[in-house]
């Protein structure tokens, strides 16, 4: 009997390299209300989810919708150019060959998600799809309810310390990876059941777990 039967998925910066082109476009929302912008470093330490909750600590006096729809007006550009994550097609790979359920799990828009997924041809991969979550949190009790699935069988691949929240929330077993939008300092402070570099490491130890007695 597999010890993990589904795998859950952030995509941006656990499978997408999308990190630069976000930070420009946050950057450039940030210029256009007349506020600093921010370097990788300190975009990384200080960026988290839920989306909204980030942007107001910045520009409290601008609505969310404003903001996002400037932010889209130049992500939507950008995004041609997004390239998977080394080793992420590998893993999904992975995933697809040993027949675990795939499900993805992100606040990506869904239309961006989509954009990118068929132009890196990797949709196919992916046996659920839930886009533009604004709470993992809550979004992942709902989805282990109507999808039937057994946390204790369970995993959540993440970049972030949102990503190792909702795992918790369900008591899925957490992995954050060190690809991504924080820091490995942020990420090890959430407490994850795993840490790794990248996908390459999760594979390793996704072998290793099946093959423990």
């Amino acid at each position: 009997m597999k010890k993990i039967e589904t795998i859950f998925l952030d995509w941006s910066g656990t499978l997408a390299d999308d990190l630069p082109f976000v930070l420009k476009a946050s950057n450039f929302v940030f210029t256009l209300y007349g506020k600093p912008r921010l370097s990788l470093e300190e975009f990384k330490e200080t960026f988290f989810l839920p989306l909204k909750e980030f942007y107001k600590t910045y520009l409290p006096e601008v609505s969310f919708l404003e903001m996002d729809a400037h932010y889209h007006s130049l992500f939507r550009f950008l995004q041609v150019n997004i390239p998977l994550l080394p080793y992420a097609l590998d893993f999904l790979l992975f995933c697809k060959q040993n027949h675990y359920k795939v499900i993805l799990l992100s606040t990506i828009h869904k239309g961006h998600f989509l954009s990118q997924a068929r132009r890196l041809d990797i949709e196919r991969y992916f046996d659920r799809i839930y886009t533009e979550i604004d709470d993992k949190r809550v979004a992942i009790k709902q989805i282990v309810e109507k999808e039937k699935i057994d946390p204790k069988k369970a995993i959540f691949f993440g970049d972030m310390v949102h990503d190792i929240e909702a795992a918790h929330a369900v008591g899925m077993f957490s992995a954050g990876v060190l690809t991504g939008y924080n820091s490995k300092k942020k990420l090890l402070s959430a407490q994850p059941s795993f840490l790794f570099e990248n996908l390459k490491e999760a594979i390793a130890k996704l072998k290793s777990l099946e093959k423990s007695p």
